[in-house]
């Protein structure tokens, strides 16, 4: 394993999938169910922000190959993988087969079924875009800051928008700048977390606070919903709306640096035989992003509904297949890698 990376950032990515494939396998949407989705996706897309780099010397080619085709050739060929098995197993028609490769390309809400969580990947990849483009040519840090926010401000300004009188966006491109704010905010304040994640000054109040939020969610004198994919955002307090925005802006920030903080100390205290295997779930997390909705669709239509159960199968297998992909993936390349020398 890289001496380079950081274990705590490992073990908060893989809090963080087992959170979102927990979401998933929930049958009851109550107050957990809420808690989950204030911060479960904010925190991959902070996360996303932290080794980011301005693109030098305008190598635009350098960054699509390095950072956006990977990306985007893992995601068409699970699709592709994962469009064919859904109709085997669900037993759909061709012609319901064919139109949902279409329905890849177009991305973001017209994707359901085993792909309903592919949106992530089209906005991850679009904020990347955004994000990059932002912190290269906008030099100064408070006009990056100032751009944070206002495309926060402004994409949960409405409600939804229509494409050519279509009514859903491709790629979800809007939810892509609420993704932004938090994928800047992961850029401008990496070292500022990493000082913040040992501080327990800093984390025993903001661990009360999310404490005392999921508390009032569940005693239904607070309520906030914060659902990305289908930009379904509202906020109130005693029944009286507030702001969304302010709401975004501190809520998923304080329980995100309270995970954080958490993985920080379970790799300081922790013995290794116990932090190597979370982290290395924490770095399959992409292959669990695609493959678990599927695990789960399959052990739901086998007519179990545990959701504790359903979320360490969906996760293990989910693990098991994302490491047999890797190795493939890799054999391959070494295999291309010995022809070319040869």
């Amino acid at each position: 394993m890289s001496k380079k990376r950081i274990e705590w950032i490992d073990v908060a990515k893989a809090v963080g999938i087992v959170a979102v494939v927990f979401g998933h396998a929930m049958t009851r949407h109550g107050t957990m169910f809420h808690f989950l989705y204030w911060w479960h996706m904010p925190i991959f897309f902070i996360m996303g922000g932290f080794f980011l780099k301005p693109i030098v010397n305008n190598n635009w080619i350098g960054f699509f190959k390095k950072r956006i085709l990977p990306l985007l050739i893992s995601y068409l060929i699970c699709g592709g993988f994962l469009i064919l098995l859904s109709h085997f197993i669900r037993g759909e028609s061709w012609s319901y087969t064919i139109f949902y490769f279409a329905r890849l390309l177009y991305g973001g809400r017209t994707l359901n079924h085993y792909l309903s969580v592919f949106w992530y990947i089209n906005v991850y990849l679009l904020a990347l875009v955004f994000t990059s483009i932002v912190i290269t040519y906008v030099k100064s840090r408070e006009a990056q800051i100032i751009v944070a926010f206002a495309s926060l401000i402004i994409s949960t300004s409405y409600k939804h928008i229509y494409f050519l009188s279509y009514k859903y966006v491709p790629w979800d491109f809007d939810v892509a700048f609420i993704a932004m704010f938090f994928m800047l905010f992961g850029y401008l304040y990496f070292h500022k977390i990493q000082q913040f994640v040992k501080d327990l000054w800093v984390i025993i109040p903001a661990a009360m606070l999310t404490v005392w939020l999921f508390w009032m969610q569940h005693m239904d004198r607070f309520n906030f919903a914060f659902f990305l994919k289908s930009k379904i955002i509202h906020a109130s307090y005693h029944h009286i709306p507030i702001s969304r925005v302010s709401y975004i802006t501190f809520i998923p920030i304080i329980v995100c640096l309270v995970v954080f903080s958490a993985s920080y100390y379970f790799c300081k205290f922790m013995p290794q035989f116990l932090i190597k295997p979370v982290q290395l779930l924490g770095q399959q997390t992409l292959g669990i992003m695609y493959l678990h909705k599927a695990v789960i669709d399959i052990i739901d239509e086998a007519g179990y509904n545990g959701a504790i159960m359903e979320t360490i199968l969906a996760v293990l297998i989910s693990f098991i297949l994302s490491l047999g992909y890797g190795y493939v993936k890799q054999k391959i390349k070494n295999s291309r890698i010995r022809r070319s020398i040869s």
